[in-house]
């Protein structure tokens, strides 16, 4: 009967430990996962210059808007379907 109870006690144990070394396993391989490439929009830095798209009129960091170099000027857009908008005329009007 003593016997009986020193074995579950040591089943317990080793069950407590290798599920303990299977956590951090877990966490470290999700960790290594999660360092590579990440995916989504690309992070914006804040501060900065701020220039208008000319077709929609909105406002974007310099150092992140899509450029166009056109007529000797720097265009600036928010992203490529103004500027390709941009390109086959469809310009805005300011009013």
């Amino acid at each position: 009967m003593v016997r009986l109870i020193l074995y579950l006690l040591l089943a317990v144990l080793l069950i407590t430990l290798l599920r303990s070394f299977i956590g951090i396993f877990l966490r470290l391989a999700s960790q290594w996962l999660l360092s590579g490439p990440r995916s989504g929009p690309p992070r914006v830095e804040m501060g900065g210059e701020l220039k208008q798209d000319p077709v929609c009129g909105v406002y974007v960091p310099a150092s992140t808007a899509i450029k166009l170099n056109y007529g000797g000027k720097t265009l600036y857009f928010c992203s490529e379907s103004c500027r390709e908008k941009y390109r086959r005329g469809e310009r805005r009007t300011q009013a």
